[in-house]
């Protein structure tokens, strides 16, 4: 069966192809597009996934939306069901008027079928946080574990906690807004000057630095409170976020709070914004923990899974283990909305068509590939003289091992936020100004957020503080970097001594594999610097035309892109 997944509407559309329960290709509509977060109708991204596959659109068997509009049928609405205005509206206030005479009782997903005769499949609308749980259960190891789900909100909900076993999801308890941890950590990010949606991790790396918060943080912790139900309320005179006819997120009474002033982002946060950002986060993380342990009490299971945009913030991710009871966690490469056209297929997939799971290693590399013939016709067309090299790995690795800064283009594009080796710019961790050096070609960002290292998954307790066993392989976790190697590691360590790692493994990325092997042959060690391949305000690159734009407008000296390398 072949299952079409959608996300559109909500920040970063994307579309996903699943066949016979097998997630096989999956790509965001920005690379296409090149308009970060792009909300358009993913159909360049729908294009590549059944061209990748040899498919038309008559092939697909059903299409899985990743949004419910009945969701909203718990309460009769009679602006639109009462007074309806259009006959499209029928497709909403049908159903909520015919509700007015039973329970109400909506259900996680509703159906539309087309006559044969019209060439559209079936449509599945699932709901927001049921295609968030599905992806970060579908796509773990496990076969029964613990779900929580956290974001700004889905059509009513913010939270919820389930548990998954084999095909089938189950929704334990859920809150709805204006209790909501994305929109919690969204006020702070405007406060501090902020965009919020797409500033929250330049305010998670704030948080590291070592400023005495405990004023903020009781202050702060007067505008919430914790249940014993396991969920949390926010008092609403600090948080205007789920009014929407008001500008803002946060109230004067939040702002008087804690200092009677606004931030304005700078290249360098002051005191002010430290305590701000890590009492926030502090906060943030004892949220967490209360939905865990109560997450934990409510299903017994040891292994637990995450998903939604709250857990893009690496730091909790890499504290869930000592944060809770449980003591095996699983964050899949895309928590965000970005990712709900995967789980929204995947939904549909295994809870609606019964498909059995594939289990196989996941790897985030779903998206466009290029060959070298591809690459060669681009650097014709273009001009550009290249020269191919016999053993990539090696010539790469001697030029990062030289203290140069590559950008390399290989294989099939990641999905998600964070480029894994195959959209990235890599570097040698060891050089000290390395930061500054890329910001100052290409990144062009604060210089107090730090770039991350990936590693040999073999090698990762011996640089960091963490088992022989811990997998970080789509750099979602942070954690601390050995002692000893602080100093040695300059370029990949925070200010408080931590990382936002990725493991990387042979059975997921041979080429990106067989680089760090090679840089380690250079220099004794299996760690690069690995940040995206892109302008920054610009998508990561996805083609070869976008990686030779992205070189010639930045300062980047070296490209190695497939077998070509480009230098200036």
């Amino acid at each position: 069966m072949n299952i079409l997944g959608l996300n559109h509407g909500e920040y970063n559309s994307s579309a996903a192809l699943v066949i016979d329960g097998k997630l096989v290709a999956a790509a965001p509509e920005e690379r296409f597009s090149r308009k970060k977060k792009t909300k358009e109708f993913p159909l360049e991204s729908i294009r590549f996934c059944l061209e990748s596959q040899g498919l038309q659109f008559h092939d697909v068997d059903c299409i899985a939306q990743a949004w419910n509009p009945t969701a909203n049928w718990c309460k009769f609405n009679p602006l639109i069901s009462g007074t309806r205005i259009r006959r499209e509206d029928y497709f909403y206030s049908l159903g909520d008027n015919l509700y007015r005479l039973s329970d109400r009782t909506p259900g996680d997903w509703v159906s539309m079928n087309f006559d044969q005769e019209t060439g559209l499949p079936t449509i599945y609308y699932v709901q927001h946080h049921r295609t968030h749980s599905a992806l970060a259960f579908f796509q773990s190891p496990f076969d029964e574990a613990a779900i929580l789900t956290c974001d700004w909100r889905g059509e009513l909900e913010s939270t919820t906690l389930g548990v998954g076993r084999g095909c089938e999801l189950e929704t334990l308890q859920s809150q709805w807004m204006p209790h909501s941890m994305g929109m919690f950590y969204a006020a702070y990010t405007e406060l501090l000057g902020y965009r919020p949606h797409n500033d929250e991790w330049k305010v998670m790396a704030i948080s590291a630095y070592d400023v005495d918060c405990s004023e903020m943080l009781s202050k702060i912790r007067q505008t919430y409170r914790l249940v014993d139900d396991g969920n949390v309320e926010l008092d609403s005179t600090y948080y205007k976020g789920a009014i929407l006819d008001q500008p803002g997120i946060y109230t004067e009474k939040l702002r008087d709070l804690l200092g009677g002033r606004s931030g304005v982002a700078g290249d360098e946060p002051d005191e002010w914004s430290m305590k701000i950002a890590r009492a926030m986060q502090t906060a943030s993380e004892e949220i967490a923990a209360h939905f865990l342990t109560h997450l934990h009490a409510k299903t017994g299971l040891d292994q637990v899974v995450l998903g939604g945009g709250f857990f893009m913030n690496c730091v909790i991710n890499g504290k869930v283990t000592q944060m809770s009871p449980f003591k095996d966690v699983y964050v899949s490469f895309a928590p965000d909305d970005l990712g709900n056209s995967i789980g929204a297929a995947l939904y549909v997939a295994h809870c609606l068509k019964n498909e059995p799971r594939v289990k196989e290693p996941v790897s985030s590399y779903l998206g466009p590939m290029f060959s070298d013939e591809e690459i060669s016709s681009s650097l014709k067309r273009r001009g550009i003289k290249a020269r191919k090299m016999d053993q990539p790995e090696q010539e790469v690795a001697r030029i990062l091992a030289s203290g140069e800064i590559v950008a390399m283009f290989q294989g099939r594009m990641e999905f998600g936020e964070r480029a894994l080796g195959h959209r990235s710019i890599l570097a040698d961790p060891r050089v000290e100004d390395m930061k500054h050096r890329i910001n100052a070609m290409i990144k062009y960002r604060e210089a107090y957020r730090p770039f991350a290292p990936a590693i040999l998954a073999s090698k990762v307790s011996d640089y960091f503080e963490v088992s022989e066993e811990f997998s970080s392989d789509f750099m979602e976790k942070v954690v601390l970097v050995r002692e000893q190697h602080r100093s040695s590691l300059p370029a990949i360590t925070h200010v408080d001594g931590s990382a936002r790692v990725q493991t990387v493994r042979q059975e997921h990325s041979p080429d990106f594999y067989r680089l760090i092997e090679a840089f380690e042959k250079e220099t004794n060690l299996p760690i690069l610097l690995n940040t995206s391949f892109n302008l920054n305000g610009e998508p990561i690159v996805l083609s070869p035309d976008d990686a030779l734009n992205s070189f010639f407008n930045s300062g980047l000296t070296h490209l190695a892109l497939g077998s070509y390398l480009i230098q200036k």
